[in-house]
């Protein structure tokens, strides 16, 4: 499928893990348009916690819809990494320059978070496919965190962060289509405080080892299991994502794909045979 309104000029991809109802979606999209042609491409429903899940059975339904004046395609059934994929690979004649996956709602900083984060994993597939990409995402307080869930009002003061947030998204892709990612990056991995304004610092960190400890608590059934509250257990480091948050810092990961470990030749004698003569 491609589409007859895609033309030839670089444009930028825009995708999320929230869906097409995302409070950051559409002023995300209408700041990017500023400085490129966007398109959107996202899960129809909110896909958070997916990671880089792909859809390998059934068929995805990919339609534009209008949102507040901005078209956005939808990929009914799909997964954050569905949706960059088809993005990039069918639904279009031409290849995104850069891909933005974000703004998400809710941190993606820590290795826990970062393994699991469906906006990271849409940035991942975009960088497979040879795409440079960012995601994106904005930690928020408890108090707005849970408005989210239960889908209530947000505060009074949320709009001017979420205001904040393009500002900064805008300014590091700016950069990034202006310069490129750093040497041997694949794709950047930026997180905001929940007090965010442009005047905060922003800090090149690491990825802060972490986990969440138990994911699920029993529910009433015995050996059945849902979802209960996490608790981050972490190694703190001054250099890492968590912590630059905490200052109110925005956090800059580079993240590289290459994950294998060169071994001493001590370690790799504990593996390696020769090959036995027959």
């Amino acid at each position: 499928m491609t589409s007859n309104t895609s033309g030839k000029k670089q444009w930028i991809l825009v995708t999320n893990d929230d869906g097409r109802d995302s409070p950051t979606l559409v002023p995300l999209v209408r700041a990017l348009s500023a400085i490129a042609p966007v398109r959107a491409v996202v899960p129809n429903e909110e896909r958070s916690w997916t990671s880089k899940v792909l859809s390998k059975s059934g068929t995805l339904e990919a339609r534009q819809v209008g949102i507040d004046g901005i078209q956005i395609w939808t990929v009914r059934g799909g997964y954050p990494a569905d949706c960059a994929n088809i993005a990039v690979h069918n639904l279009f004649d031409t290849r995104p320059v850069f891909a933005v996956s974000g703004i998400n709602m809710g941190t993606n900083a820590g290795l826990a978070y970062f393994m699991s984060s469906g906006t990271v994993g849409a940035a991942t597939e975009c960088a497979l496919s040879g795409v440079p990409a960012a995601a994106f995402s904005l930690c928020l307080d408890a108090e707005e965190y849970g408005r989210w869930r239960r889908n209530e009002p947000f505060s009074s003061a949320f709009p001017d962060r979420v205001a904040s947030a393009v500002e900064v998204t805008l300014e590091i892709v700016e950069e990034l289509l202006r310069s490129g990612l750093p040497p041997n990056v694949s794709f950047l991995n930026v997180n905001m405080p929940p007090a965010i304004a442009p005047r905060c610092g922003r800090r090149v960190t690491g990825l802060e080892a972490c986990t969440y400890g138990p994911f699920f608590e029993t529910a009433d059934v015995t050996h059945n299991f849902r979802h209960g509250p996490l608790k981050l257990e972490r190694t703190e480091s001054r250099d890492g994502d968590l912590a630059a948050i905490e200052r109110n810092e925005v956090s800059i990961t580079p993240i590289r794909l290459n994950q294998d470990v060169a071994l001493e030749p001590a370690e790799a004698q504990r593996f390696e045979r020769l090959p036995r003569e027959s």
